[in-house]
């Protein structure tokens, strides 16, 4: 009796706490200085990246999903005056490319992430020491951009975003040749976010 009323107390403590851990939202975020839909420029979704094609360019991946070089005809969106516009060009740009401005003193981070809740960390812990790490939690639900500063090590920037879990890495940003300016894209959503003159965040122990 002890033991299963031992069981209904923590499973009542669980779920008292799961829903305040589950929805625990993510801090503010930088506001973009223009967006723009592009929506008709994309086949496939899951393949969008961006890439500075020089500071006043971006070009957006629009190819087709067999298509899995990162070298390939890309639309062009002009950045300027404070406005994202369509226009009539195409790039071949290395979308590997927009990870760091050209003089390397800022360097932009994206990486992917798994956030669960608190409690369920032990139990996935638990599953990979006793599988000698042949089992464990692959998937990931977040992403998180960062541009740090090298000569500082102080942060710059910092975005985030949260979605369903999948086993597809996701790659949604990059940073100007001038490491002014940093590109998002998310869906159909392309944003532009300018960065400080001078990175005052907190400093940066770990490239992430």
């Amino acid at each position: 009796m002890r033991y299963e009323r031992t069981l209904r107390i923590l499973g009542l403590i669980f779920l008292l706490n799961y829903p305040r851990l589950a929805s625990a939202s993510d801090p503010s975020l930088p506001l973009p200085v223009a967006t723009l839909d592009v929506s008709e420029l994309l086949s496939e979704r899951d393949l969008t990246a961006v890439a500075f094609s020089s500071d006043t360019s971006i070009a957006v991946r629009a190819c087709s999903f067999p298509d899995r070089d990162t070298k390939c005809s890309l639309p062009v969106v002009r950045w300027e005056n404070g406005s994202l516009k369509r226009i009539s060009e195409t790039a071949q740009v290395d979308l590997r490319s927009g990870r760091s401005s050209t003089d390397r003193s800022r360097m932009l981070f994206d990486s992917n992430e798994r956030k669960v809740p608190r409690l369920q960390h032990p139990v996935e812990s638990i599953q990979t020491i006793t599988t000698l790490g042949m089992i464990g939690p692959e998937d990931v639900n977040r992403e998180v951009v960062q541009v740090i500063d090298t000569a500082t090590r102080k942060s710059c920037f910092e975005w985030s975003r949260s979605f369903p879990m999948t086993y597809s890495p996701t790659r949604s940003a990059s940073i100007s040749q001038s490491g002014e300016f940093v590109a998002i894209i998310v869906e159909n959503k392309l944003s532009v976010y300018r960065l400080p003159t001078v990175c005052n965040g907190a400093t940066t122990k770990r490239r992430r």
